[in-house]
């Protein structure tokens, strides 16, 4: 089914002759120890919510690679009927500048139960706006091109591996931060000027608990 350009996915698996394909678990030593997170459950369904095709293909691949059921809408109302389906899903990765929306606009359709396990996947991205998604306790804030294994950390799993801390430029010209490493020198940069990450917490307007888990879900590739 084609709607407005972009076309429906079903429901995709992915598996091997010895079944469902499983996921390395990172040894806690990988996990730096301040962080005292615990590795969360795989996510088995996801929703991919992009009017691009092109980037949908592309996370839709890489979950389906991972291990999870993937299914792409392209409007925020066909996301409302995906959530009140008896098999909803438990990840939902989304561009939420669609059609003259908001970030707002996305929350209002998403149950608030489900927004540590939502991923904003955006091609309008800023400091100021990633950090009020966290501050409202939405999973992760992620740059597109954004690939699977990236959006599965954003929500706690834990997986192998960093994602570069600098991009490079097309025409191979001075290199520039990731939103990721830009966060985390930003929430760095706050506890250092306030002292404590209590104090840094109420400047920002954070819960102490809300700011350790960013710093511990942004910190630098070394």
């Amino acid at each position: 089914m084609h709607r407005n350009g972009v076309t429906e996915q079903s429901w995709a698996s992915w598996s091997t002759s010895g079944g469902k394909m499983q996921l390395e678990r990172v040894h806690h030593s990988q996990i730096a120890p301040q962080n005292h997170l615990m590795c969360a459950p795989r996510p088995r369904r996801a929703i991919i919510l992009d009017a691009e095709r092109s980037s949908q293909r592309v996370l839709r691949d890489d979950l389906v690679q991972l291990g999870c059921e993937a299914r792409v809408v392209a409007e925020i109302a066909e996301l409302r009927g995906e959530l009140t389906a008896a098999d909803g899903p438990d990840l939902i990765a989304a561009e939420y500048r669609l059609a003259g929306k908001r970030l707002d606009d996305l929350l209002a359709v998403v149950p608030q139960p489900l927004w540590p396990r939502l991923v904003i996947v955006t091609a309008y991205a800023s400091i100021a706006s990633a950090v009020r998604a966290v501050k409202l306790g939405v999973g992760g804030y992620l740059v597109k091109p954004a690939r699977g294994d990236q959006v599965l950390r954003a929500v706690g799993y834990s997986l192998p591996g960093n994602a570069p801390d600098v991009v490079a430029l097309q025409d191979g010209s001075q290199p520039y931060l990731s939103l990721d490493r830009a966060i985390w020198e930003f929430l760095t940069q706050a506890v250092e000027d306030a002292g404590t990450l209590s104090g840094a917490a109420r400047l920002l307007g954070l819960h102490a608990r809300s700011l350790r888990r960013m710093l511990a879900k942004y910190p630098p590739p070394r």
